[in-house]
């Protein structure tokens, strides 16, 4: 059977061709002024109904000048935290009022990739929402609103795995902070949240909108104040969050036209892996030969330099080594005592010369390569570094994990791990 066009009249035509009819007949003069005055106004609004809704230009350069863009948030460093104290922040916040704009819904997302791209997307979402909320299913929601909105917005990746990793291969700028600081091996979730967790992600990726955040594509908690806040329009509030979006054309129905097409496993974007007990397919997630670590999934020990030997390590494991080969990155996993991770330190730096041995308790927190990034040295649990100039060794530990008698042999806090990193951290 074929389709039929049918061509409906609009609120223009209904109301001319009415206003005819009664001229031609016998109505009083009072019912003709009113129908004029309902024709001016059939008038009026056909022609706002006829205007077509603002386009946003994603020209490169209007990305570029964008608040609050990834890119420009890792530039602000701690200001892209906050810019003020927790009280003052909750004061700052609620004297901004609420902007949500009257038809500014998300569309229900469309997945078009094939089943392994579904359940590549899943899991990244699952893991965003989990890790972002915790175990509710509201808060669970409204981030995976947020990551689909980012998903069709032309200033992020177009793929879930990809919004949901974005900058956790840099030293700051990590848009979730779950990707970069050692959560994922850190946190152990329940499988039933992992389940529930699941439930809202497959929801969300088959068309389920969550209205109350609209088209928010940042969130920030009531008692930080980043420097990009006052910039975005302030829609909503998810319990203690508070949710943002693009002001203008920008936070517009019509910026979020990017369609998905799957490719989770494309670009350089790092994978979340299955939670523990879960069949992994991890090995082929990502292409390319130039990838960042995959936080959460166990690493392969570092080749030490040729002419070492086997070294002996004491249950730690080497899995970082530094270009000059005399700088080592170990793993000190639960259970391992002070004197072994001593020991593994003076086997690595056994020949004459400068030498240095950083230890983490976590492997994801252990960096890609040296130098060491900055928010590195705040999860360290011990040091070694020897400068090679016959002035001696230093060596220092985490005192909460290794108690010491002397404060000089305990690890300073650099204190540069934040609460929130570019804006999204929901706890």
């Amino acid at each position: 059977m074929s389709a039929m066009a049918i061509d409906l009249p609009s609120p223009l035509d209904h109301a001319r061709s009415r206003f005819v009819a009664l001229l031609t007949g016998s109505q009083g003069p009072f019912v003709l002024a009113g129908l004029a005055v309902a024709l001016l106004a059939a008038v009026v609004l056909g022609g706002l109904l006829m205007q077509p809704r603002p386009v946003a230009d994603a020209s490169p350069k209007a990305l570029k000048e964008l608040p609050a863009r990834p890119e420009d948030m890792e530039k602000h460093g701690k200001a892209a935290v906050t810019t003020l104290a927790p009280d003052d922040a909750r004061k700052r916040n609620d004297q901004v009022a609420f902007e949500p704009r009257a038809g500014d819904a998300a569309r229900p997302f469309n997945f078009s990739g094939s089943d392994t791209d579904r359940a590549r997307a899943l899991e990244c979402l699952a893991t965003a929402a989990l890790y972002e909320a915790g175990d509710d299913t509201t808060g669970q929601a409204a981030v995976a609103q947020v990551v689909l909105n980012r998903v069709r917005h032309p200033a992020f990746p177009g793929t879930v795995c990809g919004v949901v990793y974005q900058g956790a291969e840099r030293r700051t700028g990590c848009q979730f902070t779950f990707t970069c600081d050692g959560s994922l091996s850190r946190r152990t979730m329940s499988e039933a949240a992992w389940r529930r967790a699941r439930a809202v992600a497959d929801a969300a990726l088959s068309g389920t909108v969550d209205a109350t955040v609209g088209l928010a594509t940042h969130y920030h908690t009531n008692w930080v104040y980043p420097y990009w806040s006052p910039s975005l329009r302030k829609l909503a509030q998810v319990g203690t969050h508070l949710f943002f979006g693009w002001p203008g054309a920008w936070g517009g129905p019509g910026a979020f036209s990017k369609d998905y097409h799957g490719n989770e496993t494309a670009g350089r974007w790092a994978i979340a892996a299955l939670p523990p007990g879960e069949d992994s397919d991890a090995g082929d997630m990502i292409q390319g030969t130039d990838q960042p670590k995959i936080l959460g999934l166990p690493q392969a020990p570092a080749k030490l330099p040729e002419g070492m030997g086997k070294v002996p390590l004491y249950g730690n494991k080497v899995k970082l080594v530094g270009g000059d080969g005399r700088s080592f990155g170990i793993l000190a996993p639960p259970g391992t005592s002070a004197s072994q991770v001593v020991n593994a330190a003076l086997a690595l730096c056994g020949k004459p010369g400068p030498c240095r041995v950083n230890a983490w308790g976590n492997e994801d927190d252990i960096p890609g390569s040296y130098p060491l990034p900055a928010l590195t040295r705040s999860t360290m649990v011990f040091e070694y570094v020897r400068n090679g100039s016959g002035g001696g060794a230093s060596t220092k530990f985490d005192c909460s994990r290794f108690p010491n008698k002397d404060p000089k042999a305990c690890l300073e806090s650099s204190g540069d791990m934040p609460e929130v990193l570019a804006g999204v951290r929901f706890r």
